[in-house]
């Protein structure tokens, strides 16, 4: 089975919304380490919180991102699924073929 071939191609806006999900990601998870380590004696009040709130904030940009892509992929998946199923049942030759899986 060819696994290139089962998979839904992707569009230009999920490529970039899964480019940009995995930057914003990466961003995230590099402020929770050097927020945790290397800043943690810096980060004192204000900065503690206004450093914290962008790594919040970063993160629930990447889930939004998250659910787009999402989205997209089931949109994809259900023309897909429509279209499977014109060729399967829409077409004109449906007797045919049923009577071709009856006789033995």
């Amino acid at each position: 089975m060819n696994a290139n071939r089962d998979k839904l191609p992707l569009s230009r806006w999920q490529i970039a919304l899964r480019i940009v999900g995995a930057i914003l990601l990466t961003v995230c998870a590099l402020m929770v380490v050097l927020g945790s380590t290397i800043f943690a004696q810096q980060l004192q009040g204000p900065q503690f919180l206004l450093y914290w709130t962008w790594c919040t904030l970063l993160t629930f940009a990447a889930i939004l991102i998250a659910l787009g892509d999402m989205l997209l992929v089931r949109r994809a998946s259900k023309r897909t699924h429509r279209e499977l199923f014109r060729q399967e049942f829409m077409s004109s030759n449906l007797g045919v073929k049923s009577r071709k899986r009856r006789e033995p």
